[in-house]
């Protein structure tokens, strides 16, 4: 016998930051890769297999987030295979963000995880001011779920991204 599935269907308004930097798109990318920590999948392989302790977790993530307290956990170069059609393309899509913040977050409300790690995007569009940095704004899409608790956490995440484009222009 089948199960009946409910769907849910929401609507919010997204609020986007897109900033044109008046670099060329490799500079860019170089610039926001230095900004940014690595996730190390491994870590968190090894944490996970020894059941370590949150405070130990934490002191991990925290060696492995930049500056900002942010980190890349993977990039996605659209712009390679899309050229493929004839066009040249250049465009990457990063998942960003931090797994103690992540938590945080969680721990509020799980329907979060759609939204953390969150997405940022790089892109070339041919016009005279550089490549762009463009990113759903993490207070915005975490409102969505209705949680006041959560404003907090997403105005953290906006300010830290906040800090890696001004990084970036300096």
């Amino acid at each position: 016998m089948a199960t009946k599935l409910a769907a849910v269907t929401a609507a919010a308004p997204i609020e986007r930051s897109v900033v044109a930097t008046g670099l060329a798109y490799p500079a860019l990318i170089e610039a926001f890769e230095r900004e940014l920590g690595r996730w190390a999948p491994e870590a968190g392989t090894r944490l996970v297999e020894r059941r370590a302790s949150w405070s130990e977790v934490e002191r991990e993530v925290d060696g492995l987030a930049g500056r900002h307290g942010l980190m890349i956990f993977l990039r996605v170069d659209q712009g390679a295979l899309v050229s493929l059609a004839g066009t040249a393309r250049r465009c990457s899509l990063y998942l960003v963000g931090n797994p103690v913040i992540a938590q945080r977050i969680l721990a509020v409300d799980v329907r979060a995880s759609l939204y953390v790690p969150f997405r940022v995007s790089i892109y070339e569009d041919g016009g005279p001011d550089g490549a762009s940095i463009a990113y759903d704004r993490p207070s915005s899409f975490l409102a969505a779920l209705g949680r006041p608790e959560l404003t907090e956490l997403g105005a953290l995440l906006d300010h830290k991204m906040e800090d890696v484009v001004a990084a970036i222009g300096r």
